[in-house]
């Protein structure tokens, strides 16, 4: 299947040295600041919490956050964690091991299938341009579940692959594990994504369905899938009283597809327009990888199955009324084995890709994202608190250069120096992003900031923390325990009562609440105040001690006091 642009491809270059190099730049792109940087709400804290949660109690089959039942997502995750955190240690770095690892594999597996189909040059290109798209490396730097699900949804991928060109035991069963591997993952994601890329990619002369379903095996195949899946699933719905399945499939399936959830609606073309400006400098060619490849449809499959493995996921994600641009995170790899095959295209025989417009589409849709790139860094360098003034100049300059560079390359027709000034570019940015922003904001970090500080003084002033209206994940992840979540005033005088002191953050509405009210005694010990980067505004809380008053005796008023708003 490989092209005749193979033989363009320059001089041999040892596959196994072309491997360590790419995933040594993957590898450094996915943990660059991961240990300095605490964990993002609210995803992060919850998935590695669970995992510490896990650990401490020993119990494998039932995860908790906060020591409540966490039926988002099924077990493997925390399973995979739990040997993370025990190799890099129980922390951010550790908590995100698992994902820069997993995104390696991915970047891999995508430069080794290219190379073999498309030719050598075309996997290099491949194994670059994925390595370093900004939304492929920013999910590889998250503890959550999207870089694994990518990693063996692309192994599906590849299997079918195989099995379209000829029957093979190895591949079929290497489809039916895999899969078994992304449910427990994801759930049905995996399964649903594969439908709609097969789909998509007959219809666009990719290999036939019925060509997969006839080599998958299913006699040995379906049992290797039930064998993973099954026991944990039988599992959690006997330990759950079949809650589990309540949740996981009712609000995270079921209500997912169907509603607006936790405020993740999107617009139509949402995964166009937010995809990319998440893939920038890359997204600018993709419009011409996809003409390309549509273009050489009749010459080779490979065309039907790369179009149908970036646009089948993309219609049924665009149907699905709850929006993410990381449930699109799956098909990336196609997009980037497509820019990769546009671009080995132009440097092997450059009269054979005409697209004047498509070709000065991009050149264009990159001069505006690197200048507004450039003029909005530049701005947040002035809003944003003294410490990260500096590292937003240096990512404002990444940007200016970087996107001069590449336009000055594209224009004067030297196609391999723009692509590797888009290769530098985006990895000089994500470097500096990762490796020098992203820390420089710690100290404005209010969920770590005020789980730390009541972690310290825990200790000192003798009480148990809890929360109330102040209760991202973060701040429990980073108390390192849970605390429970105080609703309203009958809560408070519940546990008021039976801790006798409570350690909380309080906002500057409950702090006073509370002075006002005969019932309780505050003590304040410190106040955080700073630039919250999560919500983008200043933020101030109080951590108190909050007691019994002496006299009068507390007395539920179920109309007064404290409500979370």
């Amino acid at each position: 299947m490989s092209p005749a642009t193979t033989e363009l491809a320059g001089p041999r270059r040892s596959p196994w040295r072309e491997a360590l190099l790419i995933g040594l730049l993957a590898l450094t792109l996915n943990l660059a600041g991961n240990g300095r940087t605490s964990l993002w709400d609210r995803d992060e804290p919850r998935y590695a919490g669970a995992t510490r949660e896990m650990r401490a109690s020993g119990d494998w089959v039932h995860p908790t956050f906060n020591a409540e039942p966490r039926y988002h997502k099924p077990v493997l995750i925390y399973w995979l964690m739990l040997a993370g955190t025990a190799i890099g240690g129980d922390g951010p770095f550790g908590a995100r091991l698992v994902s820069a690892v997993m995104g390696v594999g991915t970047v891999l597996l995508t430069w080794g299938w290219t190379r073999r189909v498309l030719g050598p040059r075309a996997g290099t290109l491949a194994g670059l341009v994925l390595a370093t798209m900004p939304l492929m490396m920013a999910e590889s730097k998250l503890s959550t579940t999207d870089a694994t699900l990518a990693f063996f949804y692309v192994g599906c991928q590849l299997a079918l692959w195989e099995l379209a060109k000829g029957p093979s035991l190895r591949a079929a069963l290497a489809f039916w594990g895999l899969l078994g591997l992304a449910v427990l993952t994801k759930s049905p994601a995996a399964p649903a994504l594969l439908v709609a890329s097969v789909g998509a990619a007959w219809a666009c002369g990719g290999p036939s369905p019925l060509a997969y379903a006839r080599r998958l095996r299913w006699r040995w195949g379906l049992p290797l899938f039930l064998a993973i899946v099954v026991p944990w699933n039988v599992a959690i719905l006997i330990r759950s009283g079949g809650e589990y399945f309540n949740v996981a499939v009712g609000y995270h399936i079921v209500q997912r597809a169907t509603q607006k959830l936790e405020e993740h609606g999107g617009f139509p073309g949402y995964y166009v327009v937010v995809g990319g400006a998440t893939l920038l400098p890359w997204s600018a060619l993709f419009p011409a990888a996809l003409a390309s490849a549509w273009n050489r449809r009749r010459e080779t499959p490979a065309a039907g199955f790369l179009i149908g493995w970036a646009i089948g996921p993309l219609i049924f994600l665009e149907l699905v009324r709850t929006k993410l641009i990381h449930y699109y995170l799956p098909a990336v790899p196609a997009l980037a084995v497509l820019t990769a095959w546009l671009l080995d295209r132009i440097l092997a025989v450059p009269a054979e890709v005409r697209m004047p417009r498509l070709l000065a589409f991009a050149r264009r849709a990159i001069g505006i994202g690197a200048g507004a790139g450039t003029i909005g860094l530049a701005a947040a360098a002035f809003v944003l608190p003294a410490p990260m003034r500096l590292p937003m100049i240096a990512l404002a300059a990444i940007f200016g250069t970087g996107g001069f560079a590449i336009l000055r390359e594209a224009k004067a027709g030297r196609t391999r120096n723009a692509a590797a000034a888009m290769v530098g570019f985006t990895a000089a940015m994500e470097l500096v992003l990762a490796g020098w922003a992203l820390p420089a904001a710690e100290p404005f970090r209010s969920s770590s900031v005020v789980g730390r500080r009541l972690a310290a003084l825990e200790g000192v002033v003798d009480a148990r923390p809890a929360l109330c209206t102040f209760k991202p994940p973060g701040v429990v992840y980073s108390l390192g325990h849970p605390a429970p979540i105080l609703h309203n005033r009958g809560d408070f005088v519940e546990h008021v009562d039976r801790h006798g002191r409570l350690l909380m953050p309080l906002t500057p509405y409950e702090l006073t609440m509370l002075q006002k009210d005969p019932d309780f005694e505050v003590e304040v010990h410190e106040t955080v105040e700073g630039f919250s980067i999560e919500k983008f505004r200043n933020e101030e809380l109080h951590l108190a001690t909050v007691r019994p008053a002496a006299e009068p005796p507390a007395v539920a008023r179920p109309d007064a006091g404290v409500t979370t708003r």
